[in-house]
């Protein structure tokens, strides 16, 4: 079987099964997210491209030194509560982008990002794996099933799980590669840092909406920022495009900073925001050229992300 028809045939049972369980989890009206399903909030930034930054790196976005208007959506990986540990997720969508974009709506280029530097599955196919566990509630089982463990998935959980103050003030990777520059052959990841003056040192709020809370005092007090990082791939072997469980090791290959992302004090959490940013929707292919996702992957990421979108937006 072909790649394309491999992974043809797993963005149909991927979508089948992601429709399935987000249906079944749907509340009030409203169908949350397979990946990332609690909303945190959504916040409007302003993404500032750099201009002493090295030539290598000015390709699409980065070409030149301007700034953006952009939408950061913080969310949870797994719970409802912000209490419990988890992963974290932030998605990002820059807007009045110039040129010609691969997949969605023209102007627009996202990145999704989470608060740990690899994924817990290497392959597409592990993570259909995971997928079917889930829908028979046997998420253990996939990972310690005697005949096919994975044990390193294990790890990555329990590892990146965690427990935070806020969502300001996390360091967030993108975890699978990008090419970097339509006509090159750089390799890439992402990376978000903090770099607020402010940091959240107590839960604001206690309970399961303490995050939504510590953004809210945060901004009250002052504005907030990130450092957008790209970190080129030095070593094919050690830093692979196909296995998305390996980290890429900031030793060898530190990220650069690019740009700055920096949120003013505004209101993000009336209902009505809320709901705007509960149906907002982000995928890594609405993207420039310049900025193509790379990896097998990233291929079933496109569509997955797509139907599933499609699928909360018509039937809420």
């Amino acid at each position: 079987m072909s790649t394309k028809a491999t992974i043809d045939q797993l963005v149909a049972e991927m979508s089948q099964r992601v429709e399935t369980i987000t249906l079944a989890s749907a509340k009030d009206g409203v169908i949350p997210r397979f990946n990332q399903p609690k909303t945190v909030g959504c916040v409007a930034a302003e993404f500032r491209v750099h201009a002493d930054i090295p030539d290598e790196l000015k390709h699409g976005l980065f070409a030149q030194a301007g700034a953006y208007p952009a939408t950061l959506r913080f969310a949870n990986a797994s719970y409802m509560d912000d209490d419990k540990k988890d992963i974290r997720g932030l998605s990002i969508r820059v807007a009045n982008v110039q040129g010609d974009v691969l997949w969605g709506e023209p102007g627009y280029q996202d990145f999704v990002l989470n608060s740990y530097p690899a994924l817990f599955v290497a392959t597409p196919e592990a993570f259909l794996d995971f997928i079917r566990a889930r829908q028979k509630g046997e998420e253990l089982k996939f990972f310690i099933n005697p005949l096919k463990p994975h044990i390193k998935s294990l790890m990555i959980v329990f590892k990146a799980r965690a427990q935070h103050l806020s969502p300001l003030d996390i360091r967030y990777w993108s975890t699978v590669p990008f090419r970097l520059g339509e006509d090159n052959g750089q390799v890439v990841k992402y990376s978000v840092t903090p770099c607020s003056n402010y940091t959240t040192t107590q839960a604001v709020d206690p309970g399961p909406n303490q995050l939504r809370a510590a953004i809210k005092a945060h901004l009250q007090r002052e504005a907030a920022c990130f450092h957008f990082g790209v970190q080129l791939q030095k070593d094919p072997q050690s830093m692979p495009i196909e296995d998305a469980s390996v980290i890429w090791d900031e030793d060898v290959s530190p990220f650069q900073t690019v740009a700055t992302l920096t949120i003013a004090k505004q209101d993000f959490d009336t209902p009505e925001a809320l709901d705007a940013c509960e149906r907002s929707s982000f995928n890594p292919w609405q993207c420039l050229a310049a900025h193509e996702p790379l990896g097998r992957m990233n291929a079933v990421r496109k569509m997955v992300y797509a139907n599933a979108a499609k699928l909360r937006n018509k039937e809420q």
